[in-house]
């Protein structure tokens, strides 16, 4: 019966608190291409969980430091 009770407060969640509690707390990295004239780069960017651009980093283990070094969660989206 608990069972039933938490899915049914799952269940009445919308979707505006869900990305709330994502907002929250939650950050991922993403590899990009920086191209400029002759001139190409990886860059490691971090994005809070509703995709709202944090911050870019040389590589992916600072990005993954300093989300953590932040507070926040680091989540791997692959």
């Amino acid at each position: 019966m608990e069972k039933k009770a938490k899915m049914a407060k799952f269940n009445n969640t919308t979707s505006f608190d869900f990305l709330e509690y994502g907002n929250a707390s939650h950050a991922f990295v993403k590899k990009e291409i920086h191209k400029e004239e002759n001139f190409t780069t990886d860059v490691f960017s971090v994005y809070c969980a509703d995709g709202t651009l944090l911050a870019a980093f040389d590589s992916k283990e600072s990005a993954i430091a300093a989300i953590l070094q932040s507070g926040l969660e680091h989540i791997n989206l692959h």
